[in-house]
């Protein structure tokens, strides 16, 4: 057959949470919802001295480059629709707004069971929310140790007979999702901005992948999202370089271990340029981007939307894409 590439996209939606499963350039996809727990209103944050997650949750330069494009679409849901030419309700119409939804901080958890899955799927040839033995995500989630009150996946593939250019294929991959086209409900891109949504995992793996026998050199991408119980307010950015001067983090331009801290607690930022502190108190913090001499002051409220604060060029400091504290 001639080199070529696949894609394979699935929706699955949830009460308060939802989970797809994405693409690849033949489609073949299918939704099915599924009830969970509802989720509530974010809750008060706890009174006592902040808490945070431990060192920079580990990402690979794809899987970073990959939650910045997710965190692009929901701050800017209107442009990351009319970048690839529909309403950003296309296919579920008053379902999705332009609102700007809340960035997502990486789960270490999340992050766990997203790179099991994407490596189980590789290693026994299926592509599906449930493993062959019957296992959802929402059980893998919870087995793991996370605990969630609203919970959600998405799955994507692309794979090829010739040679994989692992850029282009992750960037589509996030184009695959977001526009789903030919997905009932476009479950995918519902996924993805779901406002409700404060952590992400994201396993990206490449291997071989036998699809309807043939075999592909495929990249296998899943996303699991979710929200804990005590909802906590995530400052998360990441420290980049513009090298090619076009606004935004592109592949490989993340600063790997520059030192931030937040009021103290200090931490390295990921291979792709990552961090995030997570917060369950209200009051006034210093972020403190160390190795530049760089900080802002910030302010938390109970029930706060994550904040999105990025250090660009050692010089230059971006909350939320601009669109300040939401």
């Amino acid at each position: 057959m001639p080199h070529g590439f696949f894609r394979r996209c699935y929706s699955a939606a949830l009460i308060s949470s939802a989970f797809a499963i994405g693409c690849t350039s033949t489609s073949n996809v299918s939704s099915v919802g599924i009830p969970v727990t509802n989720s509530s209103s974010a809750q008060a944050l706890q009174s006592g001295p902040p808490t945070v997650s431990g060192g920079s949750v580990s990402a690979s330069l794809l899987e970073q480059l990959s939650l910045e494009r997710i965190n692009r679409a929901r701050l800017r849901p209107g442009a990351e629709a009319t970048a690839n030419g529909i309403a950003v309700d296309e296919g579920a119409p008053g379902q999705i707004d332009t609102t700007p939804k809340q960035a997502l901080a990486l789960n270490a958890t999340l992050n766990g069971t997203a790179n099991a899955h994407s490596v189980d799927m590789l290693n026994q040839d299926y592509f599906a929310h449930n493993t062959p033995a019957g296992q959802t995500p929402f059980q893998r989630m919870t087995a793991a140790g996370y605990d969630f009150i609203t919970a959600g996946e998405n799955l994507v593939w692309r794979g090829t007979t010739g040679a994989l250019d692992e850029l282009a294929v992750v960037e589509s991959e996030h184009t695959d999702l977001f526009v789903d086209t030919g997905v009932p409900s476009r479950g995918h891109r519902l996924s993805m901005l779901n406002p409700d949504f404060r952590e992400v995992g994201i396993g990206i793996v490449r291997g071989l992948f036998n699809d309807g026998g043939v075999n592909y050199a495929a990249m296998m991408q899943t996303q699991d999202f979710g929200t804990q119980p005590v909802a906590e307010t995530f400052v998360l950015g990441v420290v980049y370089n513009d090298n090619n001067g076009n606004g935004q983090y592109d592949y490989g331009e993340g600063v790997a271990n520059s030192i931030v801290s937040l009021d103290g607690v200090t931490k390295t930022t990921n291979a792709g340029g990552g961090y995030s502190f997570a917060i369950t108190q209200s009051g006034s913090f210093t972020l403190n981007f160390v190795s530049s001499n760089n900080s802002l002051p910030i302010e938390i409220q109970p029930g706060d939307r994550n904040l999105k604060v990025d250090l660009i060029g050692n010089r230059r400091i971006v909350v939320n894409l601009g669109l300040g504290p939401l």
